[in-house]
């Protein structure tokens, strides 16, 4: 006999979770403090807004975790619809901030858009792939409607401009076809063609093109192009093995920019040192092997691709983050999921999450034969009784 009921959350994922979330709290205080109190007249003000936007943010999860993953299927294009909706209203009515118009201003409090349609366009991703399995071999009817949708977000996000997470977007829909079972023949060929476009995109733009020269020798430009570079591999390379200690880095003061958002594992680098930031990539390895876990054992290909798109999604952004701030990767200005400071990116990780519990939460579950037989002695007892 097989059934569906709803299973308890996974304990290690909603652990790491939890882990991670606490680590964020801990740090976005320290590296927050000061700034907030020349800001905003409070060193408590970020750190308050935080501890706001945490359970708000868990009971979205929870929130998502309980629906059914086929109800997301119903729901897909629809939602789709409204993210484009969104992402154009947020180029005309948005605000604009440090040259990016990528916000709407709801109530005193920022909200970008696209933090929360990435979801959606894994669900659209997975959607595609699981239902119409029989096109993927013709380039015209299989991937092309995936290639203009994924298009169209590209070029609003371009317009915002949003570099980071239009590749972000790239780089997970071309994991997802290569899995969802898209022939290679049209990936190479998608691929082949989307690297000249984008190192075309990178030098038609004045300042990704100081961010890529910056970020190959940020020293020959320590006081412009590569500032936040340079400053960041100072925290690092203060910090040692063990850091300066909690609370005690520096660079935080006013140094490095964005020290409680993007940059804040250098912060982390700074004060709590490699063992720091190995111990924190251990407890996202074992959130993304969760969720890679839950995407193998789904059984249906609608559930795994969306649980293993969300679990790309996650680990992908936390690459590129901790790269970009040791120099792997140029500056993206991107958040670390979890740990970086922000409530739009909260509540995007959150309902990514909320997703692959929702896979992971409503799997058939095979009742054994001794469960069976001993419901059957119940209702033979109760019927001669």
């Amino acid at each position: 006999m097989v059934k569906v009921s709803r299973l308890p959350m996974d304990p290690m994922l909603l652990l790491s979770v939890v882990a991670l979330l606490s680590f964020s709290l801990i740090m976005v205080g320290s590296a927050s403090l000061d700034v907030a109190d020349v800001r905003y007249g409070s060193p408590w003000h970020i750190l308050v807004r935080w501890c706001f936007y945490i359970p708000v943010g868990l009971v979205v999860m929870w929130l998502v975790s309980r629906i059914q993953p086929s109800w997301w299927e119903v729901l897909v294009l629809p939602m789709l619809l409204l993210g484009f909706v969104l992402l154009v209203a947020v180029l005309l009515l948005g605000n604009s901030i440090n040259g990016a118009t990528r916000w709407f201003s709801v109530l005193g409090m920022t909200v970008q858009p696209i933090e929360l349609i990435k979801p959606v366009f894994i669900m659209y991703i997975a959607y595609y792939l699981a239902n119409f399995p029989d096109r993927l071999q013709s380039f015209a009817q299989g991937i092309m409607p995936m290639l203009l949708m994924l298009s169209m977000m590209v070029g609003l996000l371009l317009a915002q401009p949003d570099f980071g997470n239009a590749v972000l977007l790239l780089t997970v829909s071309f994991c997802l076809w290569f899995v969802g079972g898209v022939p290679f023949r049209h990936l190479l060929g998608l691929f082949l063609a989307a690297v000249p476009l984008l190192a075309v995109i990178v030098m038609a733009a004045p300042y990704r093109l100081a961010r890529l020269t910056s970020f190959v020798d940020p020293w020959a430009d320590r006081f412009g192009s590569g500032y936040q570079l340079v400053q960041s591999q100072i925290a690092f390379g203060v910090g040692g093995v063990t850091g300066a200690g909690l609370g005690q880095g520096v660079q935080k003061l006013f140094y490095l920019p964005e020290s409680f958002t993007d940059f804040i594992s250098a912060v982390i680098g700074e004060e709590l040192g490699l063992v720091g930031i190995l111990s924190l990539i251990l407890v996202f390895a074992m959130l993304c092997w969760r969720g890679f876990m839950i995407a193998k054992h789904a059984v249906k290909p609608f559930e795994r691709l969306l649980a293993l798109g969300c679990t790309l999604l996650l680990a992908l952004a936390f690459i590129i983050n901790l790269g970009a701030a040791m120099g792997i990767f140029p500056t993206k200005g991107m958040p670390m999921p979890f740990i970086s400071y922000g409530g739009s990116a909260l509540i995007g990780a959150c309902i990514l999450v909320g997703l692959i519990f929702s896979v992971q939460r409503h799997q058939p579950v095979k009742a054994s034969n001794k469960r069976v037989r001993r419901s059957e002695q119940v209702k033979h007892q109760e019927v001669t009784a």
